[in-house]
């Protein structure tokens, strides 16, 4: 299936995390946020002698994502347990409150990886859609009553759905381009900082850095992707 344009993709997605909301009761009890931004992604292509490509500059492209955040240790929960975790937690609460700030995340995303630039008297553009799944792991730290902040490292794994390179007038597939297409491995970190409204909901901010790991070689060529996205998000909690 071929899409016109990275706006109907958009579509899909958010129709996507609608569909899911509305036909699954049980997860929307769950700790799961919906998140939207701007990536800006500088591309790094190392030609055949080992020099990058100084021409080409970093440009926005949109960014949304689904994720699903497992709390570790619910010390809330923990309380109405008598197994031999909840026994020994009790008596540790030093321990419980560390391992209560662990977090583990799964994330849907939909996002552009765009690029712009010019060799002699040609102009070029990247224009591209990638769908991710992505898994992270880190702390949410609680700095007042409603505030926290949250780091983790992640791990994406990305695959293009559609994209152009534009020279001039003409424009190019690079769904046919071996250095586009297939799987992208990407790996960083993320941060942000929460706000927490009421008992089922809360408002984040916060800044995302990847780097493109394990890229092969095309032709004696290599291409890698850094994105930095800033993003905002509501995060929903369990009743």
């Amino acid at each position: 299936m071929k899409l016109s344009s990275p706006a109907t993709w958009t579509h899909v997605f958010s129709v996507g995390i609608i569909w899911i909301f509305a036909i699954s009761p049980p997860l929307f009890a769950q700790n799961w946020s919906i998140q939207s931004g701007t990536n800006t992604t500088q591309y790094q292509f190392t030609t055949s002698s080992g020099t990058q490509l100084a021409s080409l500059r970093p440009a926005p492209g949109r960014y949304i994502a689904l994720t699903y955040q497992k709390v570790l240790l619910d010390t809330s929960k923990l309380l109405l347990k008598t197994n031999r975790s909840a026994v020994y937690f009790a008596n540790h609460s030093t321990q419980a409150k560390l391992v209560s700030m662990l977090r583990l995340g799964f994330q849907l995303s939909s996002e552009q990886l765009n690029t712009s630039g010019s060799a002699s008297i040609s102009q070029f553009a990247y224009q591209t859609e990638f769908a991710g799944i992505g898994i992270q792991a880190g702390l949410q730290i609680p700095i007042r009553k409603k505030l926290s902040i949250e780091v983790a490292g992640k791990l994406n794994s990305q695959y293009l759905i559609q994209g152009t390179q534009r020279i001039d007038s003409q424009e190019f597939d690079l769904l046919q381009d071996p250095q586009f297409n297939g799987i992208q491995l990407l790996a960083g970190y993320v941060g942000q900082v929460n706000y927490r409204i009421n008992t089922y909901a809360a408002l984040h901010l916060g800044f995302q850095s990847l780097q493109s790991i394990g890229v092969s070689p095309v032709n004696s060529t290599e291409l890698a992707f850094q994105p930095a996205t800033v993003f905002v998000g509501i995060r929903l909690f369990p009743n």
